[in-house]
């Protein structure tokens, strides 16, 4: 399901994204330390109001 983007949801993105990466492509720390950077950085400027799924 697909739904509006709220800021609790983050740490679910990161770890899902590192889980999945890590097992299906072997990916290492580096992606962890990378994707963990990466959404955190969306999250701080995100606004949900602006992030809805339409």
């Amino acid at each position: 399901m697909i739904r509006a983007f709220v800021q609790k949801d983050l740490q679910y993105v990161i770890e899902a994204h590192i889980r999945i990466y890590r097992k299906e492509y072997n990916y290492d720390d580096s992606f962890a330390e990378f994707i963990t950077n990466t959404v955190n950085s969306f999250g701080l400027t995100a606004e949900e109001q602006w992030e809805l799924v339409l």
